[in-house]
């Protein structure tokens, strides 16, 4: 019987490569199951099944932790720095349309995100740098809902990143807004606000460092032990519509491109800051997020998306924006970034689209295989996903997802850990894939 990609991918998380050759080696097409080898991975270290290794020096660490309430993600570096870009906290329990809370709802997700970079770094005391891509609950905690107010100190909820600041110390923060908080203008969401009372409460009493998210600058977000040791670098991309240019240190405002969109309410998403992390020939997009187009000077709808990934270049692998919401992922970004895998950072239903998960494997874009890698699927999609070219692509798992970066950034794997627990438990591994150096 012969073995198709859908099914491979099924069956990677738990047979090696021996194991599946030898139980299928007379019926199956050995190039057909070498190339699916390609796109799927397996277990040929054996680590299906057992606590995840871990962190060590000289790899860069993604997390993508998830809680199925926002989004997370923590990184460690080739040097130890550490990093959080959100952590999101909301009014999920209520949600007719959410995915499963995890591990459970006896703790708010600020502390299970807490405990889980507590396992990822042993003996971590502080977070080098906190990333705030806008001011969306379930990105950066909500206003209302989280553990209760900080009185005396800030009178902040603690919720999201405020209540993972209840467990380690910040060194440095960056934001879409500071320091003038009025780009494009002065609206945001009431979670901005709770925000804005953290940060100076930390900054006036306990040291934290606050900077100007400076658009185009390479290393503004750099390694704070060893920074000549490895090949590092971060390149800010976006923020509140400004996107680097991709030459020196020029940038185009596309709020300024027409009045009209800065008028009003605008659409928080789109002011989401971008970066993109380089170790060695590796290259990782991350853009909270970025979507919904802008208008240009003729009143016509400009593909704001699409210049933020063409500033961004090529990369082996992209944090979907907006969840992989029906309105991101657009053309002009997919082709422009050419990642082979994507990780989507799910919370409910209307997270991974038909329109978004085809525009992200449509090889007219540009060709070769993608590895599609949500941190869970609502069952509710079932219908949707039926018959879906796209669906060979997709990884059907539930868990955490943590892209390991090794060999002077010349390699990488993604793995899946169990969510249902705090077990570290690795449940399937796709890779090793060679870092493509932005080609």
């Amino acid at each position: 019987m012969k073995t198709n990609r859908r099914e491979f991918i099924g069956a990677a998380a738990f047979f090696s490569v021996a194991g599946l050759l030898g139980a299928n080696a007379q019926d199956a097409d050995a190039a057909q199951l070498a190339n699916l080898l390609e796109v799927a991975g397996s277990d040929p270290d054996g680590e299906v099944g057992k606590p995840y290794r871990g962190w060590k020096e000289g790899e860069l660490d993604l997390n993508f932790i998830h809680t199925g309430v926002g989004e997370s993600c923590f990184q460690i570096c080739p040097d130890g720095t550490t990093i959080l870009t959100d952590a999101g906290d909301r009014d999920a329990a209520s949600y007719k349309e959410k995915v499963a809370i995890l591990p459970n709802e006896s703790r708010r997700p600020g502390e299970w995100i807490a405990r889980y970079i507590g396992r990822a770094k042993p003996g971590i005391e502080k977070i080098d740098y906190v990333v705030a891509s806008h001011y969306h609950d379930d990105h950066i905690g909500s206003w209302r809902h989280g553990v209760g107010v900080a009185e005396g100190r800030g009178d902040y909820q603690i919720s999201g990143i405020t209540q993972v600041a209840e467990y380690y110390a910040i060194g440095a923060a960056f934001d879409r807004g500071y320091p003038d908080y009025n780009q494009p203008n002065d609206r945001a969401p009431r979670d901005r606000d709770n925000w804005r009372k953290f940060l100076d409460y930390k900054e006036k009493n306990e040291g934290l460092k606050r900077e100007a998210f400076v658009v185009g600058a390479l290393d503004q977000i750099k390694l704070v032990n060893e920074p000549e040791k490895y090949d590092y670098h971060v390149r800010n991309i976006c923020r509140n519509g400004v996107v680097w240019s991709g030459e020196g240190d020029e940038t185009v405002d596309y709020y300024a491109k027409n009045p009209k969109n800065a008028a009003g309410s605008i659409n928080e998403n789109t002011c989401s800051v971008a970066t993109v992390t380089s170790f060695g020939p590796f290259r990782f997009f991350s853009g909270g997020d970025v979507s919904c187009p802008l208008l240009d000077e003729d009143g016509k709808p400009v593909d704001y998306e699409g210049a933020v990934g063409r500033a961004a270049g090529p990369v082996d692998v992209c944090k979907s924006n907006h969840h992989s919401y029906r309105d991101a992922m657009s053309p002009g970004f997919v082709k422009a970034t050419k990642p082979r895998v994507y990780v989507t950072c799910v919370w409910d239903r209307w997270h991974l689209q038909n329109n978004t998960a085809s525009a992200m494997t449509d090889e007219a874009s540009y060709p070769g295989d993608r590895l599609i890698c949500p941190t869970t699927i609502h069952p509710g999609n079932a219908e949707m996903m039926e018959g879906k070219p796209w669906r060979e692509s997709l990884v059907e798992r539930t868990g955490s997802v943590v892209v390991k970066v090794y060999d002077g950034g010349k390699k990488y794997k993604v793995y899946y850990l169990t969510a249902e627990d705090e077990s570290m438990t690795v449940t399937a591994v796709y890779g090793p894939f060679d870092s493509r150096g932005g080609v």
